[in-house]
């Protein structure tokens, strides 16, 4: 079963400086039967787009020019004219090291998606952010989805890394 049938017609921003790596997510997503795939090439003109292109998901690369996919995140999460500061954001990056993960995380991504992407990996992501949706925090430090753990009754829950 494709995404579209399981989801209904699903919206997706892709937003990646690379001209190769934008068309690869498309065909993937194409693949999975989305038919309604929108592409910018940098974080200014996904947010233009987004005034207009109300996205159910966004695919955003981490690393680009001239604005970061950190920064991108965080004004869509945000700015007072962002039209969907909720809309699930899974963020792309070939930095998966600890202090990338920590950036994507504190300005608000759903998920962390490790590069090079494969058909698979990029369903399974867009599943989790559409099933397994968070509620959202709004203050003064953080605008995103709950990270806490919820499942889990408070005393069972493993010990976690200290930051």
């Amino acid at each position: 079963m494709s995404l579209a049938q399981e989801y209904g017609e699903l919206r997706v921003l892709i937003v990646e400086d690379d001209r190769a790596s934008r068309m690869l997510t498309a065909a993937f997503l194409e693949q999975l039967g989305i038919g309604q795939i929108k592409e910018a090439a940098d974080g200014e003109s996904a947010l233009r787009v987004l005034r207009a292109y109300p996205a159910d998901v966004i695919i955003c690369d981490m690393m680009m020019e001239p604005m970061d996919g950190v920064t991108f995140v965080r004004r869509v999460r945000t700015d007072a004219q962002s039209s969907n500061p909720y809309v699930p954001i899974i963020l792309v990056t070939a930095q998966a090291d600890r202090a990338a993960v920590r950036a994507a995380r504190d300005a608000g991504v759903n998920l962390l998606m490790a590069k090079p992407i494969t058909l698979e990996a990029l369903r399974r992501r867009i599943e989790v952010v559409l099933n397994e949706r968070r509620e959202f925090i709004l203050n003064q430090t953080y605008v995103g989805p709950d990270r806490r753990r919820q499942d889990v009754p408070i005393g069972r829950r493993p010990n976690r890394r200290r930051d």
